[in-house]
């Protein structure tokens, strides 16, 4: 059993696995939120990932259909564990001389940060909850990032995306911690939360190489994962509504976490995951969602209690799931936008690990959308179309409150060079990027919030909300080509796409331009008048009752 052995060979991937928890707790920052069928306005499912990362890649791309061989061999790729701060899309991966068997066909699917959505219409999301301490293997073969991959490649139905993964996981080991990953596929959308096995296991151990359980979100419901274990009581013969792996609970009672004899119902997030509750970081962000999704059970919440999903008061539209992902607890006694501390225009955003007092170091409350995310990535999945045209990723660049959501089929042929290759990096400016053109407008939105905001909202509505409207058009439009000629419908899907992602980003980059004439010299210049903008009163009076004598 793994508690009982003693290597002396053991003290390296000890080590290494600390500072692999190190590393990954240092993102514990992303949110996914998981829409059934029966919460969606339209029949849709769907699942997200705001990557909150500020040192991660942004890029997505489209990875093609392809047959193998008889008889080939893949090389695992590990994504580049922060060390240089910054990972290149077009890397995938660092080699490790580690292969496995390759199908004989894999599927075609848009790879980001994560494998996002493919052709076969399965959607993934993502957010870390890190486990207990000691969970990571510098063994393990996998982490989340190459399961998705090979789940995109692999899987038809979400069902089929989780079991891959986990068996994966399992066979050759989990690299990482704890995770949780959103599945979805037309008709289901699952939680897949996956922790690894502690340093000391090995390839060819009897035990397993990762433990894992998925709960199905009920129909009519909406679940979110936060960077905490979700998962509670595992009903072990509801397989319509669980998988899981083998071994859990003795694993659980082995290391002393669960006692069986205590006649108390084994928890997944709490005897496994250890789930000490952090509200302002991680609960407070599920609790926001289930109070803006179901006002009526709003007084039933506890922060230190919730459900794991909660049925909607009113099913939601894809522009109700990019408001949820825009949103800094206004009106709760959260928002940051009315406190002194959000300057004189209301600004709800603050950077994170700025907060350093007599040698310790606080941060502010965690909202969903924060400023240093490199992009949100929402499925829409719909039942009753062709495969070419029912699984769409909408891809936000930078914090989703200042960007412009825009469309990608799953079909398409390929995704325009302003989202790869023409897309820069963190440190690689440049006008040819959609990314940086959202990114620009992003970093001066903080000079004057509550006055650019208005612009920016303006501007969403005219391109995201236009593309929202239009959607059911460009449906129709593929979908009478695609009685003819599937081919042309991928054609045409493809070449909207990247027409209307060049067009998003030249919009963008003419509203930094414009953002940028309205505001300057201290005034607002707008309709051929000067304008001399005021503080609020609120503010003032927050001024004025904190004594600061420089406020005359």
């Amino acid at each position: 059993m793994l508690l009982r052995r003693n290597r002396s060979c053991a003290v390296v991937p000890i080590l290494a696995a600390i500072i692999i928890g190190l590393l990954s707790w240092s993102t514990l920052a992303c949110t996914t939120i998981m829409v059934s069928q029966g919460a969606s306005s339209d029949g849709f499912t769907s699942c997200s990932h705001a990557n909150d990362c500020g040192s991660c890649s942004f890029q997505i791309e489209k990875i093609p259909a392809k047959d193998w061989a008889p008889g080939t061999m893949m090389e695992i790729l590990h994504m580049p564990q922060y060390t240089d701060g910054y990972q290149r899309m077009e890397v995938h991966g660092e080699p490790t001389g580690r292969q496995i068997p390759q199908v004989p066909h894999t599927y075609g699917y848009v790879l980001g940060h994560f494998g996002y959505i493919n052709e076969e219409a399965v959607g993934i999301g993502e957010t870390t909850f890190g486990g207990r301490g000691g969970s990571s293997n510098a063994n393990g073969w996998f982490e989340a990032t190459n399961l998705t991959f090979l789940a995109m490649e692999r899987a038809k139905t979400a069902r089929e995306a989780i079991q891959v993964m986990g068996d994966l996981a399992v066979k050759y080991g989990y690299f990482d911690s704890g995770e949780q990953l959103s599945v979805a596929d037309p008709d289901e959308v699952w939680m897949f939360e996956v922790v690894g096995p502690g340093p000391l296991w090995e390839q060819g151990d009897k035990e397993p190489g990762a433990y894992w359980v998925a709960q199905r979100v009920p129909e009519g419901h909406i679940a979110v994962a936060a960077n905490c274990s979700v998962i509670d009581q595992i009903d072990w013969n509801d397989h319509d509504n669980f998988i899981y792996s083998s071994g859990i609970v003795d694993f659980a009672t082995e290391k002393g976490w669960y006692d069986p004899s205590s006649n108390k119902p084994f928890s997944w997030r709490n005897d496994f995951c250890n789930a000490a509750p952090s509200y302002q970081t991680c609960q407070r962000r599920i609790w926001r969602v289930f109070t803006r999704v179901a006002p009526s059970l709003a007084a039933t919440f506890d922060e230190r209690n919730l459900p794991f999903s909660v049925p909607v008061d009113k099913q939601v539209s894809m522009s109700d799931i990019f408001a949820l992902n825009r949103d800094h607890y206004e009106g709760t006694e959260f928002y940051m936008g009315d406190s002194i501390t959000a300057g004189p225009w209301n600004n709800p955003r603050r950077y994170r690990g700025t907060l350093k007092f007599e040698g310790k170091s606080y941060d502010w409350q965690r909202t969903i959308s924060v400023i240093n995310c490199e992009h949100v990535c929402i499925t829409q999945i719909r039942s009753g179309l062709p495969k070419e045209i029912a699984p769409v990723l909408w891809y936000g660049a930078g914090s989703a409150s200042t960007t412009c959501f825009v469309p990608f089929y799953a079909s398409v042929s390929n995704i325009a060079p302003t989202m790869n290759t023409k897309s820069g990096s963190h440190w690689d400016f440049t006008r040819d990027s959609y990314w940086w053109a959202v990114q620009s407008v992003n970093v001066i939105a903080d000079l004057r919030w509550s006055l650019m905001i208005k612009d920016i909202e303006k501007m969403q509505d005219g391109y995201e909300g236009y593309a929202v409207r239009t959607q059911p058009a460009i449906d129709a439009a593929a979908l009478e080509l695609y009685k003819t000629d599937p081919k042309l419908a991928v054609e045409f899907l493809t070449n909207y796409c990247n027409r209307n992602v060049e067009t998003v980003r030249d919009a963008w980059w003419s509203l930094l331009d414009q953002l940028i004439a309205k505001y300057h010299m201290g005034y607002i210049y707008d309709g051929g008048k000067v304008k001399k903008p005021v503080y609020s009163e609120e503010w003032v009076k927050l001024i004025r009752n904190g004594q600061d004598v420089r406020a005359k």
